[in-house]
């Protein structure tokens, strides 16, 4: 049974993927530009992405971790499976073609990255996080709306009107659908940019 509270972490999870989601979409459609507004829009973009993907799939302290809801449910799935914590991960896992192993090599490096950079800026540490491959982090954050639909679709909650009105938007913008309308505004970009060019100074 869904509870208002569960409602309300598992909205926010969403919405912290949706968002990083998009930022990974963006940064590669305006990457590989000389001129430099471009360069830094794409640098903010995957800092967004990192940000959004940590609260979500960083530290377990986060109050929007995943873990947050799935340490303590077992939800059944019509096929008879039971989408507990640790099918959760493995799925997380597969969205991302890594062992488990290699994902948390692959988190901690993400982590020390965003704990040494983006939240704090440790300049004087010699090796700091390598920078994470942007397409892992938005295969696991499309993953885990996959997983919430999921969630969504098969609990039942004391919250009705709540409840059918975030399924209702998980069914409208199901991944899918949301890569493609990201897809129109990757194309806005490139429009942008195309016209974009670098004026010299007293041209």
């Amino acid at each position: 049974m869904l509870t208002a509270k569960d409602l309300t972490l598992l909205n926010q999870i969403e919405m912290h993927c949706e968002k990083c989601i998009r930022a990974c979409v963006y940064a590669k459609a305006v990457n590989c530009s000389s001129v430099n507004m471009w360069a830094f829009t794409q640098n903010c973009f995957a800092e967004a992405a990192i940000l959004h993907w940590c609260k979500v799939f960083g530290s377990n302290n986060e109050p929007t971790h995943y873990t947050k809801y799935f340490k303590d449910n077992c939800i059944s799935m019509p096929d008879g499976s039971k989408l507990t914590m640790d099918l959760v991960r493995s799925r997380l896992y597969s969205a991302a073609n890594m062992t488990e192993d290699e994902y948390n090599k692959f988190w901690k490096n993400l982590k020390k990255g965003r704990d040494q950079y983006f939240v704090h800026n440790e300049f004087s540490i010699p090796k700091r996080g390598k920078f994470p491959d942007l397409d892992v982090l938005k295969r696991v954050a499309v993953e885990m709306r996959n997983v919430i639909y999921d969630v969504v679709s098969h609990e039942k909650s004391e919250d009705l009107e709540r409840h059918r009105s975030f399924q209702a938007f998980l069914f409208v913008n199901q991944n899918n659908k949301y890569l493609q309308d990201l897809k129109s505004d990757c194309a806005q970009f490139k429009s942008m940019m195309k016209t974009n060019t670098r004026t010299e100074p007293g041209a």
